[in-house]
């Protein structure tokens, strides 16, 4: 070997130290920065020729992150859950204080009130007082009901506006990913851009946490992000897709998702990420079948109209001139009662009351008495109702029947069903078999078609000598040859009573409606703590991940400093090197 490879053996030498050197110093410089990835040099020798066998010297031949690819991606997926269980517990909390009934003032506690205040009344059923109590619970029942589902759907609101920031910071996101996608595969052959990478990385995550997606590998270290099932192309090295809101709206008005102008099935295509999240509370634990308020308005539903089916076949101490109905009767009267849609949420839904679904499939029976008073009740009458005949239909059938009278009354643009006593004598209800009266708000305590408008009849809070305390009595067969009337009557007080007790079917389940609303209360109980525990889960085995990542990737002082120190004697000998190549070629010269 000549003076000149020597020479130029320790140059190359003192260059690769130095090198080695500057990446060790970066590293330790990125110990604390997150999501960096350690670089090493990679040391390759340098063949030497036919005149220099022995060799060239050293080389850097690249430089390289450590990362594990298969952590990563199962990083990519324990990110997208914990996302979707954040966002869950967030509302999930809020949900929760809705239905607390800790504080002594709950829905449980309302029901409970409203049937104390009926018990109360069997014993003193001509008691004003007790009277105006009952009124005063039922409307107090009624605006925590529609107070609770205020409270829940106010709740939809900030969900589906959280959706559009989402959606925003999503777009923000895909577009800078692909920028610094494209910078790195351009810049890959000549200069490669190893913390654009780490910063790639950092990005990629934080996007999992939002929506879940999937990574996959492109030419000169490109990445293409799709997502998690596969179905829509999000990013790659020319391309990044935008998310926005779509035209149409689902059964509950909420609008849909596209990409680039495609509709987006947000419940097959969206796994995991805080969208999901907001989407499974909105969607599911809110609304949906099983949804918090949809279960709020089916107790409400039920409260209602058992309330009301008893109240109709009931008598004040004076019985009745009158009675106007407090179910709008919509606008479709003229059609059979078993072909209108009354479930709002259906697209063939029909502005008609909801609870002529209520109506007995096989028929029943409305029996009237009237007379010239309360001890002359001389004229008793029947009328068959059946789900063939229409609204209109059903009114003259009550018409006819040459006990009371029936029309269909107008309050601004909204109908309503009168029966009223002909002039000079009073009327009350037997009984009703065909669950009409309570249908359609004839006699009933409570008005409106779920929780979101539940509310006491207006006539009955203004007046609570128009409840009906008592029930007419009958004797024969049914229809009864006679009624009589006795005004210290407490049947009807009773049979509100009872209703405590009384079981009733709600989501396939046969319980008491204080049961049926403690399940309910369970059950969101149930929810809250297995998503908790759900999250602290997948906090530790995403913790877990991360551990092994930054085993593989991350930087370790004690091994830099070593190195440090080995490639600082490196340079150190290099450059010696140079000084014996130094000495030989000045002891040459002065030779010559």
């Amino acid at each position: 070997m000549g003076l000149t490879s020597l020479l130029n053996v320790s140059k190359q030498g003192i260059y690769v130290s130095q090198g080695t050197l500057q990446t060790i110093s970066h590293n330790i410089s990125n110990v604390n920065t997150p999501g960096y990835s350690r670089q090493s040099a990679t040391l390759e020798n340098t063949s030497g020729d036919l005149n220099n066998p022995i060799g060239g010297g050293v080389k850097i031949s690249q430089i390289t992150r450590q990362f594990d690819e298969l952590i990563q991606r199962r990083e990519e997926l324990g990110t997208a859950e914990i996302g979707r269980l954040e966002s869950r517990e967030r509302f999930l909390t809020m949900i929760e204080d809705v239905f607390n009934d800790l504080d002594g003032d709950g829905l449980s506690q309302r029901l409970d009130a409203f049937y104390t205040a009926a018990d109360k009344l069997t014993d003193n059923p001509t008691n004003t007082v007790g009277r105006e109590e009952l009124v005063a619970e039922a409307d107090a029942l009624a605006r925590y009901m529609h107070d609770m589902n205020q409270s829940l759907s106010e709740l939809t609101m900030p969900v589906d506006q959280e959706i559009n920031v989402v959606l925003e910071d999503i777009n923000v996101r895909l577009g800078a990913l692909q920028r610094i996608n494209e910078t790195i595969v351009s810049n890959e052959n000549s200069h490669p851009a190893l913390d654009l990478k780490d910063q790639r990385r950092k990005m990629i995550l934080e996007l999992g946490k939002i929506v879940d997606i999937r990574t996959f590998e492109l030419p000169n270290d490109g990445i293409q992000v799709v997502t998690s099932k596969g179905q829509e192309l999000l990013v790659d090295t020319s391309y990044s897709a935008q998310f926005k809101r779509s035209a149409t709206t689902d059964e509950n008005g909420f609008l849909g998702i596209e990409v680039n102008g495609r509709d987006f099935g947000i419940n097959d295509r969206i796994q995991g990420g805080n969208l999901k999240g907001l989407i499974e509370i909105r969607d599911e634990v809110l609304y949906g079948d099983k949804g918090y308020i949809t279960r709020l308005e089916s107790i409400a539903d039920e409260v209602r109209f058992q309330v009301n089916k008893v109240h109709a076949q009931t008598v004040n101490q004076t019985l009745y001139t009158s009675l106007t109905g407090i179910a709008e009767l919509g606008s479709d009267l003229d059609s059979a009662v078993s072909s209108l849609v009354t479930d709002e949420k259906s697209a063939n839904y029909v502005d008609s009351p909801v609870d002529l679904s209520r109506l007995e499939a096989a028929g029943g029976a409305i029996t009237f008495a009237t007379g010239t008073s309360t001890d002359n009740l001389d004229t008793i009458a029947s009328v068959n109702i059946t789900t063939s005949m229409s609204l209109r239909e059903i009114k003259d059938a009550i018409n006819n029947s040459g006990a009371v009278n029936a029309s269909i009354t107008t309050t601004g643009d909204k109908q309503y069903l009168k029966i009223e006593a002909t002039t000079g004598k009073v009327f009350g209800v037997v009984s009703d078999t065909s669950n009409v009266l309570a249908a359609l708000g004839v006699g009933g305590i409570f008005s409106g078609t779920g929780a979101k408008d539940m509310a006491v009849g207006a006539d009955l809070l203004a007046d609570s000598k128009l409840l009906g305390i008592g029930k007419l009595n009958s004797h024969g067969t049914n229809p009864p040859t006679t009624v009589t009337f006795d005004d210290g009557h407490s049947g009807g007080a009773l049979a509100l009573g009872d209703l405590r007790e009384a079981e009733f079917t709600l989501s396939g389940d046969s319980t008491t409606l204080a049961a049926h609303y403690a399940r309910l209360v369970g059950e969101l109980g149930s929810v809250i703590r297995q998503d908790k525990e759900s999250l602290l889960a997948q906090e530790s085995a995403q913790k877990f991940i991360s551990d092994l990542q930054e085993s593989v990737a991350g930087v370790s002082l004690e091994e830099e400093l070593t190195d440090l120190i080995r490639f600082q004697r490196s340079f150190q000998a290099s450059s010696k090197m140079v000084g014996v190549a130094d000495e030989l070629m000045q002891t040459i010269i002065s030779m010559v």
